[in-house]
């Protein structure tokens, strides 16, 4: 539907692709998933939350897939992946996350969870794909895994987050989320109804002056919530359709760009948005959109580009 209209800028296929974490800052802010998804707008400074986070996702497929003993050789896998971006010189920069830290973590975290692969069979590590969530939405996703349970024969999702503050804000946050209801609709489209459990988020925090912490939130959904979860996922996934009705019909003539609203609201949280400048200083962006801005560069991201160890296409 996106690429049968005509813009006033060059299209490109990544519109077309619709994941979790797309259309959940569509749904922060329109205006931010412009320059960030429609522009491609992304800022050039690393960004040490997403590249911690990509290598500790590393290591725990690792000890998935060979163990929890085999520590040794998941720490070896983090500081590969994030020395790719961050020397050593710049770890007294990140007081929180940080090599050291990690290494002391994966070795908590073994310990802790010791008895996972006693009660759990690992199916999947690090599947993308896609899935039909109705005859006329198809959404991509990226799962940490699929894991059986030994004894209930039951089949969950377990995901891993890091954060740096263990609390009610960081737990309620997953049991409402796109990504939450996504994951277990890719569950139901895999096996039997009674079959499947839900999601499972564990999240480990990490602070300046203190061991980790872990924290455990359980995502079960009845069939009435998932009913819950599809009416409002396709709301939202009709409101971007009709925002890109509105940028085809668009002019860097005009005034005001009258699609892709500021949600003004979101301007502040998460530290900030990165494109706060632009909404303040331009109302119509289709005349400043040609090149980007010092600082920033054109990426667009789709979740099929990173890298994944299972590929599950064209689920319904």
């Amino acid at each position: 539907m996106i690429k049968e209209l005509t813009y006033p800028l060059e299209y490109n296929q990544n519109w077309e692709i619709v994941d979790a974490s797309k259309l959940t800052e569509f749904m922060e802010c329109p205006q931010k998933y412009f320059y960030r998804h429609v522009l491609g707008w992304r800022s050039t400074a690393p960004n040490n939350h997403l590249v911690f986070g990509h290598a500790w996702h590393k290591a725990q497929e690792h000890l998935l897939l060979n163990g929890y003993d085999s520590v040794d050789e998941a720490v070896m896998l983090f500081m590969a992946d994030y020395r790719e971006t961050f020397g050593p010189e710049t770890d007294e920069l990140f007081g929180n996350k940080t090599p050291t830290k990690a290494d002391a973590a994966l070795r908590d975290y073994a310990a802790f969870f010791k008895d996972d692969l006693r009660r759990w069979e690992v199916l999947y590590t690090e599947i993308a794909g896609s899935v039909m969530i109705t005859e006329d939405h198809l959404m991509h996703f990226r799962m940490d895994s699929v894991l059986r349970e030994k004894d209930t024969n039951k089949k969950f999702s377990l995901d891993h987050k890091t954060g740096s503050k263990k609390g009610r804000t960081w737990t309620d946050k997953w049991l409402l989320s796109t990504a939450t209801g996504l994951y277990t609709h890719v569950l139901y489209c895999l096996y039997p109804r009674e079959e499947v459990k839900g999601m499972q988020y564990r999240g480990t925090f990490f602070y300046k002056s203190k061991p980790v912490e872990f924290e455990e939130v359980p995502c079960w959904k009845s069939l009435n919530q998932m009913q819950s979860w599809l009416w409002n996922t396709v709301y939202w996934y009709n409101l971007l359709r009709s925002n890109f009705e509105l940028l085809s019909e668009a002019r860097d003539s005009e005034d005001v760009l009258m699609a892709f609203p500021m949600q003004t609201e979101s301007c502040t949280k998460y530290f900030g948005c990165p494109y706060h400048d632009f909404c303040t200083a331009w109302t119509n962006p289709l005349q400043r959109c040609e090149t980007p801005p010092m600082g920033f560069e054109v990426e667009f991201w789709n979740p099929a580009d990173e890298e994944t160890t299972t590929k599950m296409e064209g689920l319904a």
